[in-house]
């Protein structure tokens, strides 16, 4: 077996590269991480004092990424288990018989009790930070360096892999620019583009093909690794198709079954009901929406009328498209609405988990937009979600800062504009987030279903 047969061309002539810092930003696909694993056990197995750490930001994150990634290239290198290396569960970490070097696995959380694992008769000579977006700047990362690099005088090496992010503000990015003028720096980036298409499968690739032809923007950050930066504009809205009220009669079109998501209001924030459904085409449609705006209302609903209101809104829903309900969907900071509900009608709307931050919310619905899979009937009730998604912006100033903010601020209808909705019976002169927010409770709540996740 040749070793440059399991290398994609694009890392061949620096595979045996030992400058102290290796930088891999890439794309999806672009098997950085696999070669990485190949590097670093390769080195393990010809070097007689040779360790590695391999750290990401959490110790919850290794045993199914890096552990599984470093035994597949044990595999690939012709090593067999219990024969030629152990490998522990507990802690992590994989020894080598022939050399008795180790790789240790370590979150960035716990690297300092692995420091107590080390053998103190093999220099640890490479540290791989995989998931470099994961730490929050790079001081944690010199730290981690400084710990590791003691005793080394020949060579040692930091590993850097990870996929751009699109902020050109962000930490990572800055970082990866400033260390470039660095003497000590070998910096690759690498896409799928530059690998054996057989390797990537052609599924992987048609899906690429695909976002690249709906949303190239987004394609090139997913996919080619590019740094993309973010605009004000956080949507693209020539990603939603808007369809007539008659199209999917026309088009011979039957709506298999419902979703629908909630997103609740407050004092001066709307509530808005989305009601999702999934066509015979194999395309998701945005079929009507509940909305109720309470902003500068001297009396504004209760629970009980939210309740009576969505409630009856997914009944007509039901009826008029002849199919039941699949997922009812709620943001789950909402317990007033959801408690009310349960109590009137026993509907138990599931509590989407928001996850780590707004920008991953975000994310997966911008990743539904971009399959080109979206619809929407053009009546009245949906102009809202249109009029926000149009002007869906991030806070002046946040991307800047590297924390990409939405701009959640009340905005009026202007030009004697104004938005009735049919079913809270109530004229609207405000919006701003509401129908977002809810398009993205809906993605993140039925990942799977919409393809965003295998």
């Amino acid at each position: 077996m040749k070793l440059s047969s399991q290398i994609a061309p694009t890392f061949r002539t620096t595979f045996n590269s030992h400058k102290m810092h290796q930088i891999y930003p890439g794309g999806r696909n672009s098997t950085k991480t696999s070669m990485l694993s190949l590097k670093t056990v390769f080195n393990c197995i010809h070097e007689e004092n040779c360790s590695a750490v391999i750290l990401r930001r959490y110790q919850t994150d290794l045993r199914k990424s890096v552990y599984k990634e470093i035994k597949r290239a044990c595999k690939r290198l012709g090593l067999i288990e219990k024969i030629h290396y152990k490998a522990k569960l507990s802690p992590l970490e994989i020894t080598f018989f022939q050399t008795g070097n180790t790789i240790y696995f370590a979150g960035g959380d716990d690297y300092e009790s692995v420091k107590g694992l080390i053998d103190e008769n093999k220099l640890i000579k490479i540290v791989w930070f995989e998931e470099l977006t994961g730490w929050n700047n790079s001081e944690d990362i010199d730290q981690i360096i400084a710990t590791f690099t003691r005793g080394n005088n020949d060579w040692f090496m930091a590993l850097y892999s990870y996929n751009p992010p699109k902020n050109k503000y962000n930490w990572v990015n800055k970082w990866a620019k400033e260390m470039q003028k660095r003497h000590d720096v070998l910096y690759i980036m690498s896409d799928y583009r530059t690998v054996p298409p057989e390797w990537i499968g052609k599924i992987a690739i048609e899906e690429a093909e695909r976002m690249k032809i709906f949303d190239n923007k987004r394609y090139r950050w997913i996919y080619l690794g590019e740094v993309i930066g973010l605009e004000g504009l956080i949507y693209n809205p020539d990603q939603v198709k808007w369809v007539s009220q008659d199209y999917l009669e026309e088009n011979k079109v039957r709506i298999l079954y419902l979703d629908f998501s909630v997103d609740g209001g407050h004092q001066t924030s709307a509530t808005t009901c989305s009601c999702y459904g999934y066509g015979s085409d194999g395309y998701w449609y945005l079929l009507d929406t509940y909305y109720y705006s309470p902003h500068e209302k001297s009396v504004k609903k209760a629970a009980s009328e939210y309740s009576k209101d969505i409630f009856n809104f997914e009944i007509a829903m039901m009826k008029k498209y002849k199919c039941g309900v699949d997922q009812e969907t709620i943001d789950s900071a909402e317990g007033a609405i959801r408690n009310q509900i349960y109590k009137d009608y026993a509907k138990a709307f599931h509590p989407v988990n928001k996850g780590k931050n707004k920008e991953e919310l975000i994310d997966y619905s911008i990743d539904f937009l971009a399959k080109g899979k979206f619809r929407a009937i053009d009546n009245n009730n949906n102009k809202i979600f249109k009029k926000e998604l149009e002007n869906y912006q991030w806070q002046e100033g946040s991307v800047e800062k590297g924390k990409p903010i939405p701009d959640k601020t009340e905005k009026e209808f202007t030009g004697g504009e104004e938005y009735y909705n049919t079913w809270s019976k109530d004229i609207s002169y405000y919006y701003a987030d509401h129908t977002c927010d809810n398009f993205q409770y809906w993605c993140k709540d039925n990942l799977e279903k919409l393809g965003l996740k295998e």
